[in-house]
């Protein structure tokens, strides 16, 4: 009897946390429109510019350290 118990007792512990909801994650998710853009010709000595929309997706902050233009 005292096996019985303990196997029920086991087996209600392992599906009662089972149905419990997983815990989500915080991350970062960046989404950004574009990833490239093409100026074109452009005469020499033009300052050209571009804004990149980027969005953080996520729901922990998001950290951009580093950009390289190429």
């Amino acid at each position: 009897m005292n096996k019985l118990f303990w196997a029920g007792t086991v087996c209600f512990v392992v599906l009662a946390g089972s149905s419990l909801p997983a815990q989500e994650q915080k991350s970062p998710r960046i989404e950004v429109k574009e990833i490239q853009h093409n100026f074109g010709k452009v005469a020499q000595g033009t300052q050209v510019s571009y804004v990149f929309e980027i969005r953080n997706a996520g729901n922990a902050t998001l950290v951009i350290e580093r950009v390289v233009p190429s």
